[in-house]
């Protein structure tokens, strides 16, 4: 009995009309542009604008004070807005000179919520974005910290330190 309530349930499931959802796509064959991609991988180089250092250990990046990437809008985005997030470590070697950092970010010109992190370890900066600031084929998210180290806070080191980015995303 139970077998055929999972066979019928199957059956009625598959059954369902497709929604067209092209209205709500915002494609740009042109466009090589991704809404969320790992820093580390080196395809989507492009996106990342400005701010970012090497590729570190294989998966991550320091990043300056100021730094920008370019995003695709994701699917719909339009109607129903979105949600931006990056994921971080804020390393003890900063924190223990800096104390808490706030992320603040503008998408578009289009200023977003800050965010303090207070403590070491991994961070997630996430804030929904409004479905105006989603007009537009590609996305500038511009983002700043108010602390960081400066250069040459380790020896023979000129960059300017605020995280340790791993990932960026717009869904």
């Amino acid at each position: 009995m139970l077998k055929l309530l999972l066979i019928g349930l199957l059956l009625l499931g598959s059954c369902r009309p497709r929604r067209d959802l092209s209205q709500y796509v915002q494609e740009d064959p042109k466009s090589n542009l991704v809404s969320n991609f790992r820093v580390s991988d080196p395809k989507y180089a492009a996106q990342i604008l400005d701010g970012f250092f090497q590729i570190e250990e294989g998966g991550w990046r320091w990043v300056s004070n100021k730094f920008k990437v370019e995003l695709r809008p994701p699917f719909a985005s339009q109607k129903l807005g979105a949600r931006l997030q990056l994921k971080a470590n804020l390393p003890d070697v900063v924190f223990s000179r800096t104390g808490p950092i706030t992320l603040s970010a503008k998408l578009n010109q289009t200023a977003l919520p800050s965010q303090t992190f207070t403590s070491t370890g991994e961070i997630l900066y996430s804030v929904d974005v409004p479905p105006a600031a989603m007009a537009a084929d590609q996305i500038l998210v511009e983002f700043s910290t108010d602390k960081f180290l400066p250069p040459n806070t380790f020896p023979n080191d000129g960059r300017q330190l605020a995280f340790i980015v791993t990932a960026i995303s717009l869904d």
